[in-house]
């Protein structure tokens, strides 16, 4: 009888990285269980945004806390994906979904850096922080969204290369119909200023997430 070694994967790691996106979220609900009961409705009313869109919101503590879970949860997501569709090999480790957050959350400041350097040379600062706030809400909450998701996939189920495609598909669509829906809130603007819009759309929206692919990859 021959017996063949399991290599058996540490997820301690992990686990740690859940707990902290979980410990963040219950932060969050503590520093105002309004607004965070308020977020977790985000796809049943808009009220959350409504309410708090005015008033550079983006910059509080609560945001900041929904940012950070939302930077982990989808690291740990992206992680996972690269691991079921094995494009790393023997190399997936605790420090490649460091490297994956690390380059998610550089990408993520360079891009709202750049955007409020383009609103203050253009004048339309406003415009600019309500559509920074409508987008990162809905992506804070997508962080929510995977939370449970990476947590069946580490500890019950593992993912196959057709699950993973369905979510990567499912995550992209809804990321564009959230865009379409900021975009069509400002249409007038878009349209006066279509070619700039194009510009926007290649240079900040599609070229950063390929570049951070790549890195990636």
């Amino acid at each position: 009888m021959k017996f063949i070694a399991r290599e058996l994967i540490s997820t301690d790691w992990i686990t740690i990285v859940i707990m902290v996106s979980i410990t963040l979220l219950a932060s969050a609900k503590l520093i105002n269980s309004i607004r965070f009961s308020e977020f977790i409705m985000l796809f049943n009313t808009n009220k959350y945004v409504v309410v708090n869109q005015k008033g550079n919101k983006l910059s509080t503590f609560f945001n900041s806390v929904l940012i950070l879970a939302q930077i982990l949860s989808i690291s740990l997501f992206a992680y996972l994906c690269i691991e079921a569709f094995q494009w790393q090999g023997d190399s997936i480790d605790m420090m490649f979904y460091f490297k994956i957050a690390s380059l998610y959350l550089f990408v993520f400041i360079c891009k709202i850096l750049i955007e409020k350097i383009i609103s203050t040379i253009f004048s339309i600062e406003t415009l600019i922080e309500d559509y920074l706030f409508y987008k990162i809400s809905y992506r804070n909450f997508l962080g929510v969204i995977l939370l449970p998701l990476n947590l069946l996939f580490v500890y019950s189920v593992k993912p196959s290369k057709i699950v993973m495609i369905i979510l990567i598909v499912s995550l992209l669509l809804l990321n564009l119909i959230i865009l379409f829906s900021v975009y069509r809130r400002n249409e007038n603007v878009i349209l006066n200023n279509l070619f700039y819009f194009i510009l926007y759309l290649c240079a900040l929206e599609i070229a950063p997430y390929f570049m951070l692919y790549k890195l990636i990859i």
